[in-house]
C-alpha cells in the first residue's frame, strides 16, 4: 500500500460516514504508509496511531499465523524444485496459477486452526474473561457437536 492509496481511502471512508451521519475510531499501525498528515483533512473519522513496534504484540495474525503460512509456503515451492532437481529437470517456473494454487494449499492444508488458537492466545484477544479464566475452543466444539446429536435424534 502506498500513502496516496491509504490517504485516498480514509477520506472517502470519511465522506462515507459523514453520508450516513456515524462518526468513528480508526485505529492505524503506525506504518509508514499510513500518513499522519491525514487527521487535518478528515470531518468524521478520528484516526488513533498504535504505538511504534507494537503490532506484533496486539494483532494476533502477526504473532504467528503468517510466519507460520509463509513457512509452509516456501516449503512446497521448495519441493517443488527439489523433485524436479531429483528427475534431472531444470527448477521449475512457478506461474501465477501455480502460486496461488500452492497459496491456497499451505493456508488449507498446512496452517492449523492449532496455530491460529495459539496466536489469538498469544495476544491476549481470544480465550480471556474476566483476565484470568480461558474459553476452551475444544469444549467449544464438543458443546456444538453435542447439540448437533441432539437435534438430529
Amino acid at each position: 500500500m502506498t500513502s496516496e492509496i491509504c490517504e485516498k481511502w480514509v477520506q472517502n471512508l470519511d465522506k462515507r460516514m459523514i453520508a450516513l451521519c456515524r462518526k468513528i475510531a480508526l485505529v492505524s499501525a503506525n506504518f509508514q504508509a499510513h500518513p499522519k498528515e491525514i487527521i487535518q483533512k478528515l470531518k468524521i473519522v478520528a484516526v488513533f496511531y498504535l504505538p511504534p513496534n507494537t503490532t506484533s504484540k496486539l494483532q494476533p495474525m502477526d504473532q504467528g499465523v503468517i510466519k507460520n503460512f509463509k513457512i509452509h509456503y516456501r516449503k512446497r515451492i521448495l519441493r517443488k524444485g527439489i523433485a524436479a532437481l531429483k528427475n534431472n529437470q531444470s527448477m521449475p517456473k512457478i506461474n501465477l496459477q501455480e502460486s496461488i494454487s500452492e497459496i491456497s494449499k499451505a493456508w488449507n492444508y498446512d496452517v492449523t486452526d492449532r496455530t491460529i488458537r495459539n496466536s489469538f492466545a498469544k495476544s491476549g484477544e481470544f480465550g480471556k474473561y474476566g483476565g484470568r479464566r480461558r474459553y476452551s475452543l475444544r469444549g467449544t466444539l464438543k458443546n456444538v457437536d453435542t447439540a448437533k446429536r441432539k437435534r438430529r435424534n
